[in-house]
C-alpha cells in the first residue's frame, strides 16, 4: 500500500469523526438548562457546573475511532509462504487492549479540556464582573435568530482556546486600539466581520458590545469546528497506522513467523514536515521498537501516544510507516 494510499484512507475516515465530535457536542449544548447552570455560577459551585456539563461518552466518535482502527488493519492482505492470508484478529486481547486504551484517555483528554474551558470562562467572566447569566451563556452560547440553535459557547473547547475566546471578546471592547488590531492578526476569525473591527479603530472607539458579541461568538464557532476537525484528524492517523502496525506485529504471534519485520518512518518531504519528523524520515527499526523522535519522544507508528508523545509529534501528523516482512 502506498503512502498516498494511506493518507487517502485517512483522510475518508476525518469528516465522519468530525461529524461525530460536532454531534456530541451539540448534543451537550441542548440537554444544558440555562437557568441551572447560571443558579450554580451565582452560588460560585465551579465543579458543579464541570459536572453539570460533564462531556459524555463520545460513544459515535468512539465508534468511528474504532472502525479506522480495522481498516487500518484491514488496509492490506498479508500471505504466508503458500499463499495462506493472514486475517486480521481485531477481537484478540492487544486490539481490544488498544481500542479500550485509547478510548480511556480520549474521553478523559475531553472531559479535562473542557473543565479547562470552563473555569477560563468563569474566570473571565467574574473578572470583567459578568452576571451569573452572562457568564452561563459565555459557557454555553446564545440562541441563534437565525436557526433557534445555542451558537458561540465554549463547550467542546480546550483551555487555551476558550482563553482566545473570552480575550475576544475583551479586546475589542477595550478600546486599545493594539488589543483590538491584535483580532485581525487571528487565523480562524471570520474576516468578513473585519471591517466591523477596522472602523472601530479608524475612530479609536471600541467595538460596540452588541458587534463584539455576534464576532466572539462566530469566532468561537470557528474554534470548535477548527478543534473537532484536529481531534478527528488525529484519531484517524493513530488508529490507522494503530491497526496497520497490529496487523504486523499479529503475524510475530503465529504459529510460522517471520523471520523478521522492519519498520520505515516516512514523511511527506515538504515544507510543512516539522522538524522532528524531518530527521525521522528514512529511519528503519525493528517492529517491536518504537521510533526515537528527536523530542525525546518515543512511538511505535506516527500518531502513538502510548508512550507519552505530546502535540509536538502528534497535531497534524502526515506522516507513516512502510513495513518490511522476511519470511526467510
Amino acid at each position: 500500500m502506498t503512502e498516498a494510499e494511506i493518507l487517502a484512507a485517512i483522510d475518508g475516515l476525518t469528516p465522519a469523526l468530525q461529524r461525530a465530535y460536532l454531534d456530541q457536542v451539540r448534543a451537550m449544548v441542548d440537554a444544558a438548562v440555562i437557568a441551572d447552570v447560571e443558579r450554580l455560577i451565582a452560588e460560585r459551585d465551579d465543579s458543579g457546573v464541570v459536572q453539570m456539563l460533564a462531556a459524555g461518552a463520545f460513544a459515535a466518535l468512539l465508534e468511528g475511532v474504532r472502525a479506522a482502527f480495522i481498516k487500518g488493519g484491514t488496509a492490506i492482505v498479508i500471505k504466508r509462504p503458500g499463499g495462506v492470508p493472514v486475517q486480521f484478529d481485531q477481537h484478540s486481547a492487544p486490539a481490544q487492549d488498544w481500542v479500550t486504551s485509547n478510548a480511556q484517555k480520549l474521553t478523559q483528554a475531553i472531559a479535562q479540556e473542557q473543565a479547562q474551558a470552563i473555569q477560563v470562562m468563569l474566570a473571565a467572566g467574574r473578572q470583567s464582573d459578568r452576571t451569573a447569566r452572562e457568564i452561563a451563556l459565555d459557557i454555553v452560547g446564545r440562541v441563534s435568530p437565525q436557526t433557534g440553535k445555542r451558537v458561540g459557547g465554549v463547550l467542546g473547547l480546550s483551555g487555551a482556546e476558550a482563553e482566545a475566546v473570552a480575550n475576544t471578546g475583551r479586546w475589542l471592547t477595550s478600546g486599545q486600539l493594539d488589543q483590538m488590531g491584535q483580532y485581525l492578526k487571528r487565523a480562524d476569525r471570520d474576516k468578513r466581520l473585519d471591517g466591523i473591527v477596522k472602523r472601530a479603530i479608524e475612530a479609536e472607539k471600541p467595538v460596540a458590545k452588541v458587534d463584539a458579541e455576534r464576532i466572539k461568538t462566530v469566532y468561537a464557532d470557528r474554534k470548535l469546528k477548527a478543534h473537532a476537525e484536529l481531534v478527528a484528524r488525529s484519531q484517524a492517523h493513530k488508529a490507522y497506522n494503530a491497526g496497520f502496525n497490529r496487523l504486523h506485529r499479529q503475524l510475530m504471534e503465529q504459529h510460522v513467523k517471520p523471520v523478521s519485520i522492519t519498520k520505515g518512518w516516512n514523511n511527506k518531504g515538504d515544507k510543512r514536515v516539522r522538524h522532528a519528523h524531518v530527521e525521522l524520515g528514512g529511519v528503519e527499526v525493528p517492529i517491536q521498537q518504537p521510533f526515537q523522535s528527536p523530542t525525546g519522544a518515543q512511538l511505535d507508528f506516527p500518531g502513538d501516544d502510548a508512550h507519552g508523545a505530546s502535540w509536538a509529534d502528534l497535531a497534524n501528523c502526515r506522516c507513516t510507516v512502510k513495513y518490511k516482512v522476511r519470511w526467510k
